[in-house]
């Protein structure tokens, strides 16, 4: 089955594991989440223009808007935010068993 031509393909990380999907929705209460609540929980080191910012480059998650007006609310699945929280778990699994392996001499 073919594409469109003018449509992008999907680019979707490994399914997050449903026990991080059910505790990021006891956190957050729903599926859609505002940025500014992201934000506020997981990366108040960031101010908002730099979050944003940092969403597009070195924060990997995209952004949903129901309302595709200007002033639409911005949110952030609750799919995608488990994916990118697993995947950063991951990254640091594997940082942390190659800082622990006895240097080859």
């Amino acid at each position: 089955m073919s594409q469109p031509a003018n449509q992008t393909p999907l680019r979707l990380l490994p399914a997050p594991r449903p026990d991080t999907v059910e505790l990021l929705h006891r956190t957050f209460g729903d599926v859609l989440i505002p940025l500014e609540t992201l934000r506020a929980r997981y990366f108040r080191n960031l101010n908002i223009d730099t979050f944003r910012k940092a969403l597009g480059e070195r924060i990997a998650l995209p952004v949903t808007q129901l309302d595709p007006s200007r002033k639409g609310e911005e949110f952030v699945e609750i799919h995608h935010l488990a994916a990118y929280v697993e995947a950063r778990a991951y990254q640091a699994d594997e940082l942390l068993a190659r800082e622990q392996q006895p240097e080859q001499e």
